[in-house]
């Protein structure tokens, strides 16, 4: 079975949040995140006391399981925040589609050599897209909710694609502490 993700990011893909411990303060009083428990060699959250109200689930009667963690603990729901890293990466999992051009929606089907050329050149890679000659960084893409760049991210394990969102009042807090707007996108693990 592969694990499902919905993965909270930065819109900016370059962002570097300050004051790490100082976010996970922010979450635990907000009441998103819980205690703190190992699950494959490193630190998770256990959900908070407003958890379901913080995110919203879609459907008529969704199933989160926020019981304890059972022997893999994929579909067990908990969160966990990555340290951040020294350079912003593409996070994508088995759910990515076709990216589009924000201006005139030329879809890239070759998105994958277009992630690995940006890997060899972060800074100075830019495309052109072939349909309206538009000059943009693959970062401004439309990556359509299943995949997304920066530097940090916060996974909430146990979500379905399309299965639930971030509240307002969730992205609202993260960007009145960070400073910075927030996003959202799905992540299968391979």
């Amino acid at each position: 079975m592969s694990a499902n993700l919905l993965i909270l990011h930065p819109k900016d893909p370059d962002f570097l949040p300050n004051g790490f411990d100082t976010l996970i303060d922010m979450l635990q009083s907000l009441g998103f995140i819980d205690a703190p428990f190992e699950f494959a060699g490193k630190t998770h959250y256990r959900p908070g006391e407003d958890f379901l109200q913080l995110m919203t689930f879609l459907g008529c009667s969704p199933v989160v399981s926020l019981g304890e963690p059972g022997l893999t603990g994929e579909d067990f729901c908990h969160i966990a925040l990555e340290e951040p890293s020294a350079q912003t990466r593409f996070v994508g999992g088995k759910n990515v589609k076709p990216p589009r051009c924000p201006t005139c929606g030329h879809r890239y089907t070759s998105w994958p050599e277009l992630v690995s050329a940006w890997e060899a050149d972060r800074r100075g890679y830019r495309l052109s897209c072939p349909d309206c000659g538009s000059e943009l960084p693959l970062t401004a893409l439309k990556w359509r909710q299943c995949a997304g760049f920066g530097r940090f991210f916060i996974k909430v394990w146990g979500i379905f694609e399309g299965e639930a969102v971030p509240s307002d009042r969730l992205l609202d807090a993260l960007q009145r502490h960070t400073g910075t707007a927030w996003s959202y996108f799905y992540y299968q693990m391979p």
